[in-house]
């Protein structure tokens, strides 16, 4: 593993963090992005650890090669997972012979920190020299606020190591079984970290400045978890035996070690915590206008801004996952419904709309689907109307197809004034911004 020295920007006399992850150059990278830059914003040396491969791409898309640690292919899960992502164990051992005097900032590369200085580390490593950290969940950076605490204790996914103590959880990881299995995206790894540090003296805690915009897991795995139990009962985080009970059990104990914590987290947040704010152009805040004009039945669940920043982040990519939640309200399955027309609806004002086409014969992945969540009368099961207007929504946007019988569905699925309202603006006959009004 390579990587040249690193450059301080903090304050003279002040040896911050060294924040180190993973970017994923092949998917979702401008969220990916977005979180670096923050980092760096706050002062912090960033470093992100990938194959050689990665990091040319990494390169090409504006990531200086100075802030890259190459991963040798041995050091990497290929060879476990068919992933080129990095091993945790021989990162870290790596990061204590190269910088042994540096605190370290393990974090996923979807992690925001919306704090208004480094400073906040302070709070975390006064707790203790290991700290396990717990995200806040937000459908977006700008959707979250300071009153909306929202801590996901189902995983870990930041964790602040002193310089003192990263030999001491160096070692133990050697003689930790599986840990040499550990690596960025393999379900699990976390956990096995997390108990680890606190086996070591260390904490868990709410981090509450730590953002991630939630979406669908992208473990190919969860059976991988399997793997860490007989460590993780070693360590008395955990009895076992299944990988679910395991898996349970330590999200207890998270649970508890942040209750705990609880008074640290809330200085953290009131301290520090900053609003994520985005520069929206003047072509996003003239479409959420003319939208809320058009469905000012939506109005009073949104916020203005929130939209307009999504309207520019989706004219320049279709994450509908993404738009989705920003229009659910968190008011059950029935509001998810309304939540992907709406973003349907959004979504193809702010992209514009070449004429959708129908499933074409090798479409096979499309119509195969859509038969099936269409063929059985469903229309009473309200998770069942949630997965149609997701399915639908992924379709028409992303792909430009526009399925009859979904449509017919959606029609007869919908059930009060504003959701016939937005599956009417859905009518391929007419595009969406032709049938959508001017603001006034």
């Amino acid at each position: 593993m390579s990587g040249d020295e690193v450059s301080e920007t903090a304050a003279p006399g002040v040896r911050r963090p060294i924040v180190v992850t993973s970017l994923n150059p092949f998917a979702k990278f401008a969220r990916q992005r977005r979180c670096w830059d923050a980092w760096a914003g706050l002062g912090l040396t960033v470093r992100t650890a990938n194959v050689a491969a990665e990091a040319e791409r990494l390169i090409a898309a504006g990531i200086a090669r100075e802030t890259i640690l190459e991963v040798a292919e041995a050091d990497s899960g290929r060879a476990l997972f068919g992933k080129p992502t990095p091993r945790i164990a021989p990162l870290l051992a790596h990061l204590a012979d190269a910088l042994p005097e540096r605190d370290i900032l393990l974090t996923n590369s979807d992690i925001f920190p919306a704090t208004r200085s480094a400073d906040v580390t302070d709070i975390y490593l006064s707790q203790a020299p290991l700290a396990a950290l717990v995200r806040e969940e937000t459908a977006t950076y700008e959707a979250s606020a300071f009153a909306a605490r929202a801590p996901y204790r189902g995983g870990l996914d930041t964790f602040l190591i002193g310089a003192a103590r990263l030999p001491a959880v160096n070692a133990a990881l050697a003689q930790t079984p599986g840990a040499e299995r550990m690596c960025f995206g393999i379900p699990g790894w976390d956990y096995l970290v997390g108990a680890l540090m606190l086996s070591l003296g260390g904490i868990i805690m709410d981090a509450g400045v730590l953002l991630h915009e939630s979406h669908e897991t992208t473990y190919a795995n969860v059976d991988e978890f399997l793997a860490y139990v007989p460590a993780m009962q070693a360590l008395g985080a955990a009895k076992g035996p299944s990988a679910a009970e395991a898996a349970f059990q330590f999200f207890q104990r998270i649970d508890h070690e942040c209750r705990m914590t609880g008074a640290a987290s809330r200085l953290a947040r009131l301290k520090y915590y900053r609003q994520p704010t985005a520069v929206t152009t003047d072509g996003a805040r003239a479409a959420t206008a003319r939208f809320l004009a058009a469905c000012p039945f939506i109005a009073p669940t949104v916020n203005f801004a929130v939209l307009a920043a999504l309207a520019d982040d989706l004219a320049a990519e279709a994450d509908m996952e993404r738009a989705i939640n920003v229009f659910t309200t968190g008011a059950g399955a029935q509001a998810d419904f309304r939540a992907a027309l709406a973003a349907t609806v959004f979504a193809l004002l702010c992209r514009g709309e070449a004429p959708p086409r129908a499933p074409k014969p090798g479409d096979k992945r499309h119509t195969q689907k859509a038969a099936a969540l269409t063929q059985v009368d469903s229309r009473d099961d309200w998770a069942e109307r949630r997965a149609v207007a997701r399915f639908y929504a992924a379709e028409r946007v992303t792909h430009g197809i526009h399925n009859r019988a979904v449509y017919d569905y959606l029609i007869l699925a919908a059930e009060n004034d504003a959701e016939r309202a937005l599956v009417a603006m859905l009518n391929p006959m007419t595009p969406v911004a032709e049938a959508l009004p001017d603001a006034a």
